[in-house]
């Protein structure tokens, strides 16, 4: 078995662990789990093969019969609205929230996760970039499974009716060439399921660390249908923080950015590697998730992404490439391959390189390391 395997089945065990720390599901309350004496990720698995099976079971019963709308939401934003409103998937609904014939962003949160990961920064967002509209898709009902059932049996059935909402926006005006997707882990490649149903007529796709256990590394890999790839919209951008552990090995996109090379453990982890350890899934998880949150602070109207478009990360790290802005597309593809950016492990992690180097500068010696 290869780490890749190894990472994989432990990825399913621990996450599954991690749920009782989480909102619970709102069709099924999740049974209690007694951990005061598991300490390993092998406890917490056991634990969850002797608790947790008629849940997964009932679940699963649910989702198979279950009519889709009852688990997935939709939750738009604009500076109309002024907050998030429910919209049903109808004409009326789309009139009354959305502004007509404007760009729209869907953001889909993670697995074992709820809409309120975007929530915040989707209002920061509205305030810098006028005449869009944004939309949270929730699907928190179903994604408190384990990480198979949910890829084969969840996700094709939330991209059905996340692309059933995309061509519905049509009605006012929005096609889906005016639509961008954006996905982390798991749902990245759901949002490429999502482009495929389309035939690669979403504007664009934005996946954040996509998932490479299951996807594109491991014994069980899932068809390209449902992975996430360059032909799912006319342009996909695809962040990296964890290349070959939790986060795909190959690249995905038109646009492949590397955040600190894409390399685990990200700087920002250092606290999760020293207490930890470098392979701890902890530390993976943080790495994994690291992607969301440079995303996120990319939000910010202060800060200017700028990456550098470089054949590989060591002429990267060598100085002999050039800076080019990354974060918006021409579509005339001179904006297409691998891009790196160096972040600082501290909030808001995006800075201009003199900038970023300016910050470290002032940090102790001993901060360097240690963050």
């Amino acid at each position: 078995m290869d780490y890749t395997t190894r990472s994989a089945g432990r990825l399913c065990q621990a996450c599954l662990a991690v749920t009782i720390l989480l909102s619970c599901s709102k069709a099924h309350e999740l049974p209690s789990l007694d951990t005061s004496k598991v300490h390993t990720v092998e406890q917490f698995s056991k634990l969850w093969r002797k608790n947790f099976q008629a849940y997964n079971c009932s679940l699963q019963t649910h989702i198979e019969w279950s009519p889709i709308s009852e688990d997935v939401t939709f939750w738009c934003f604009n500076r109309k609205t002024g907050k998030f409103r429910y919209t049903l998937n109808d004409l009326n609904d789309f009139g009354d929230i959305l502004e007509h014939n404007q760009p729209t962003v869907l953001f889909i949160h993670g697995w074992l996760q709820d809409r309120t990961q975007f929530a915040k920064e989707v209002k920061q967002l509205s305030l810098a970039t006028a005449d869009r509209n944004y939309c949270l898709v929730d699907f928190e009902p179903l994604a408190h499974i384990e990480l198979e059932p949910f890829r084969d049996l969840v996700s094709p059935r939330v991209a059905t009716y996340v692309a059933g909402f995309v061509q519905g926006l049509g009605s006012i005006g929005i096609p889906p060439r005016q639509v961008t997707l954006v996905g982390e882990g798991v749902t990245a490649h759901l949002a490429g399921h999502v482009g495929a149903i389309l035939e690669g007529n979403l504007g664009a796709i934005i996946g954040l660390d996509p998932l490479g256990p299951f996807f594109t590394t491991g014994p069980k890999l899932q068809t390209r249908r449902l992975t996430l790839d360059p032909s799912d919209a006319r342009w996909v951008q695809v962040w990296y923080t964890s290349v070959g552990q939790l986060g795909s090995s190959i690249p995905l996109g038109h646009q492949n950015i590397y955040i600190n090379g894409g390399l685990h453990p990200q700087p920002y982890c250092a606290c999760f590697s020293k207490t930890f350890g470098a392979n701890n899934l902890l530390t993976e998880l943080c790495s994994h998730n690291f992607a969301v949150k440079v995303f996120k602070a990319s939000f910010d109207p202060s800060i200017d992404l700028v990456a550098t478009r470089c054949r590989n990360y060591k002429d990267f790290l060598a100085g002999s490439c050039d800076n080019r802005k990354a974060a918006e597309p021409t579509g005339d593809g001179t904006d297409a391959g691998r891009f790196y950016i160096e972040t600082s492990c501290r909030p808001p992690f995006l800075l201009h390189p003199s900038a970023l180097q300016e910050q470290l500068d002032k940090l102790p010696s001993t901060a360097h390391d240690s963050c």
